[in-house]
């Protein structure tokens, strides 16, 4: 049970959570209420779906992890998964700073054009949940594991109720995905159940509405 644990946390880290959110959301087939809206990201042509997930995966993933190891080298911070709440500031405030570069480049290369609105609220809710929580990990040592799936259900749900269709099945993965990592954290003894629960529902309110209403 400990290897399933541990190969769920690392199979599952937060910075990957966007990532895996996408994907679901550009190749599990799915239909738009409003078709004239262009809010599907399953019709985008595959050239611009490897564009933007390469977008997300150098400014959530690659950049991150190179200031994460940059920190590690220089002793800013000593644990491998920020078991201290005072060393997730630096890494917390990286995060969130390139979470708002990516929702801006977004929005400044696609001018006048209409991309996908969850393009941008799926960066747009990172950075959002990410600040306030650097602000709340003062007080509580809340799971950013619990986060990065709060935040990968509330987008693919979000997204499914802007659609005529979309899998049940790929809605039930991603709660049993959740239920698998909370699980996971909390039989490793790194979370207590309040910090995962403060964790996953605060990220997957927020997160679903900023992709739902957005833009504001």
């Amino acid at each position: 049970m400990k290897i399933v644990a541990q190969v769920a946390t690392w199979l599952f880290m937060p910075i990957l959570m966007p990532i895996y959110a996408l994907l679901l959301v550009m190749y599990v087939p799915s239909e738009a209420i409003n078709i004239s809206e262009g809010n599907s990201l399953y019709n985008l042509i595959d050239q611009f779906k490897l564009i933007f997930l390469a977008c997300y995966f150098v400014f959530i993933v690659v950049a991150p992890a190179i200031m994460y190891f940059f920190m590690r080298e220089n002793q800013i911070i000593k644990t491998v998964q920020l078991d201290d709440k005072k060393e997730r500031n630096f890494p917390l405030i990286n995060m969130t700073i390139f979470c708002f570069i990516l929702f801006f480049l977004l929005v400044k290369i696609s001018g006048d054009a209409h991309l996908p609105k969850y393009l941008y609220g799926l960066t747009l809710s990172g950075g959002v949940i990410i600040g306030i929580f650097i602000y709340v990990n003062r007080f509580i040592k809340v799971s950013l594991h619990a986060t990065g799936v709060g935040i990968l259900t509330g987008f693919v749900f979000a997204y499914a109720y802007d659609q005529v269709y979309f899998t049940i099945v790929a809605l039930i993965a991603v709660i049993l995905v959740s239920g698998l990592v909370l699980s996971a954290r909390l039989y490793l003894e790194k979370h207590s159940p309040k910090e995962l629960i403060i964790g996953y529902f605060f990220s997957l309110f927020i997160t679903f509405a900023i992709n739902y209403f957005y833009p504001f």
